[in-house]
């Protein structure tokens, strides 16, 4: 299933490009992302915790950045499977695109998205209106991240 979300960070696009560098800064912004480690160049284990309706998960993914073309999008490609909580799986291609606009940085994500399991077989409703919520908290994450440390993105926090 593809999923898409579009927002807005009042954040030139050169700074929000500088912060998705880092990409263990923007998994911080994730919810549900209890810890996020390089494994290699652009690849990086995390450990995150989802819950859709009462089934909760805590899955263990690796997550590739794939392609990039700087200022304007970033790819990635994630798998994992559950460690605790609901059986299952997930696999996801997902795109980041950025626009400058005049009032900063329009952040367009895409998702494609296949669920097995407990939590896929939530169905397509569900997981998108989860999803729904999940970028709009990473957006509110991400915008929070960028305005604290606007003008000093280039320091590894």
């Amino acid at each position: 299933m593809q999923i898409r979300g579009t927002f807005v960070v009042a954040v030139p696009a050169t700074e929000v490009w500088a912060f998705f560098e880092q990409i263990e800064r923007v998994a911080r912004c994730v919810p549900g992302v209890q810890r996020v480690e390089a494994i290699a160049p652009d690849a990086y284990k995390l450990i995150v915790t989802q819950k859709v309706g009462f089934i909760s998960a805590t899955f263990e993914m690796t997550t590739r950045v794939t392609a990039r073309v700087p200022l304007q999008y970033l790819e990635l490609s994630s798998i994992g499977k559950s460690i605790k909580g609901a059986a299952g799986n997930l696999r996801s291609s997902d795109r980041v695109e950025f626009a400058p606009i005049e009032s900063g940085t329009q952040v367009t994500l895409t998702s494609d998205l296949a669920v097995g399991g407990m939590l896929g077989a939530l169905g397509h409703k569900a997981i998108v209106s989860k999803s729904k919520e999940l970028t709009a908290s990473f957006a509110e994450a991400l915008r929070a991240a960028l305005l604290s440390s606007a003008g000093d993105l280039g320091r590894t926090v």
